[in-house]
């Protein structure tokens, strides 16, 4: 589960701008720009940004996210942020996939719990 105090966008320490219901729309764009920023890809709030929060285990399935990035930017104008650690082979697969596509994809290899509440606040859609 998810300690729904500390993720509170209202009051999260993490985020760029806090908001709540009547703010979310401006709040989002806002921390998706901060984000943007903060990990290096274009600031652009019409370019959908897609983000993978977890640990790089089979199980988890960064493989198929892997498989998959290069065919979702081959047809679409989308940026994607990976954070995790994990087994090294996946780690050194998602930094070659950074380096294939500079300016779409960030791979942030280790554990960052302040990118991990802005990548919440900012993402237009989370990959579980």
């Amino acid at each position: 589960g998810m300690d729904v105090s500390e993720w509170d966008p209202t009051k999260d320490k993490f985020l760029a701008v806090n908001y709540d219901i009547t703010t979310a729309l401006e709040g989002k764009a806002l921390n998706k720009e901060a984000l943007q920023a903060e990990v290096g890809l274009p600031v652009d709030r019409k370019v959908p940004l897609v983000a993978f929060i977890g640990r790089l285990e089979e199980q988890k399935g960064p493989d198929v996210m892997i498989a998959a990035i290069p065919e979702i930017l081959k047809d679409e104008d989308v940026q994607i942020v990976l954070l995790g650690t994990g087994k090294k082979k996946f780690e050194r697969l998602l930094k070659s996939v950074e380096e294939k596509f500079p300016g779409k994809v960030r791979a942030v290899v280790r554990f960052n719990a302040p990118l991990a509440h802005q990548m919440m606040a900012g993402a237009d859609v989370l990959a579980v």
